[in-house]
């Protein structure tokens, strides 16, 4: 299949893999399918393909997303897996023996929550990474302090534990060289939530929280969108709503918002990055009620034009990952599914828009709620995580032949 990507009128996600379990049914993914877009207009990216995945879990569960980070100081990328979603469960830290197995594994606190994100950051700048947990209502919102060898402690709490928070970002919103933290909280009955901005007071605790807007959001992303040096955000509506882009003033303070896309958005997943190659950051966002992924691409000052159709109809992104996974230099979007095999789009590279190829990995069972990229066993090339619920969470390692 081929999807013309030209248009004219993050946080890095961290992925994270490990020899842990056994191979995915059948062991092999799926063969690769691969079409051309706007052929002859750029050359050929390199190859890309998947070695057989390999599961990080022993048994499906309803896993929510995937870190990654050297959280020991041995130089090796490590793994946290949020788990539970509505449920409560164990979250896991998989420590990398540093070749990309994952047998060495703890529970990161002694009590089981409803955990839709972990994110890692050093919240207190002492050098190793910190973990920023994202609990649905009634549990607390929680900071866990690394130890330096992989291992946490109490750090406190922030936000309500009212709220239904699906995800957190953390970013340097102020300026302070300090991360804050962006908390994503999808609405009730009246698909209505407050979303906050919590900054951190600069010890890693993050005591004041701030309303951002009004919308039901699932994800929240951030990225410098007009070039000024801060970070932005990006608010994708979750429930049927207008998404928002929150320009900052470069010291944690947001204007008032600017509309992006159409006022009844059903938005799951969203990434930035400049895949079209302007030096400008692009979004890619998942809509439930319209099938596939749609581009918006920077225009200048915040502003976007687009929606411009990419991936294929059938795919359903619960996730969205954006990294240069075949070594050219360009940025290939990476989608995580709801009970269709994930999707890679290799950018072409043109200089004028988005042409692809298409590289299908992993199978259809559950759903994708998480991505994580990273090169977990030192070979240089970037693998991809897949945080899944009701399935095996998986390790997809990147084939390269560097």
């Amino acid at each position: 299949m081929s999807r013309r990507g030209s248009v004219g009128s993050v946080l890095w996600v961290a992925l994270v893999l490990g020899a842990c379990g056994p191979a995915a049914d059948g062991g092999a993914d799926p063969p690769d399918t691969a079409a051309s877009a706007r052929t002859g207009v750029a050359s050929s990216p390199p190859p890309l393909r998947f070695a057989p995945a390999v599961a990080l879990e022993d048994s499906a569960e309803t896993t929510a997303n995937a870190s990654l980070g050297d959280l020991d100081g041995d130089g090796d990328l490590d793994l946290v897996l949020a788990k539970g979603r509505h449920w409560p469960l164990v979250d896991l830290v998989l420590l990398n023996d540093g070749s990309g197995g994952f047998a060495e594994r703890h529970a990161v606190g002694p009590n089981p929550d409803r955990t839709y994100t972990a994110a890692l950051s050093d919240l207190d700048g002492d050098g190793d990474l910190d973990l920023v947990v994202g609990n649905d209502r009634p549990d607390a919102k929680v900071l866990h302090r690394n130890d330096g060898t992989g291992r946490f402690t109490d750090g406190g709490t922030f936000g309500q534990a009212e709220w239904s928070t699906r995800n957190v970002t953390v970013a340097d919103l102020d300026g302070d060289r300090r991360p804050d933290v962006i908390v994503a909280n999808r609405g009730g009955p009246d698909n209505r939530a407050e979303n906050h901005v919590c900054l951190n007071d600069g010890t890693g605790r993050v005591p004041d929280c701030t309303v951002l807007s009004g919308n039901s959001a699932t994800t929240i992303a951030a990225g410098d969108l007009d070039g000024d040096g801060d970070i932005d955000l990006v608010v994708p509506h979750r429930d049927g709503g207008q998404s928002e882009v929150f320009l900052n003033d470069g010291r944690g303070r947001f204007a008032a918002p600017l509309p992006l896309g159409p006022p009844d958005a059903a938005t799951r997943a969203v990434a930035i990055g400049d895949i079209t190659g302007d030096g400008r950051p692009d979004l890619v966002l998942g809509d439930g009620s319209r099938g596939g992924a749609l581009l918006y691409t920077n225009a200048g000052a915040g502003g976007f034009t687009g929606p411009e159709p990419i991936g294929d109809e059938a795919d359903t992104p619960y996730a969205i990952a954006i990294a240069d996974l075949n070594g050219d230099g360009t940025l290939d979007v990476i989608l995580g599914n709801r009970e269709t095999p994930g999707l890679v789009l290799v950018n072409r590279g043109l200089q004028d828009g988005f042409a692809y190829d298409t590289v299908r990995f992993g199978d259809a069972a559950g759903a994708v709620y998480g991505l994580a990229v990273g090169d977990v066993d030192g070979d240089g090339c970037p693998d991809v995580v897949a945080a899944r619920s009701e399935a095996l969470s998986m390790l997809h390692r990147n084939a390269c032949t560097r």
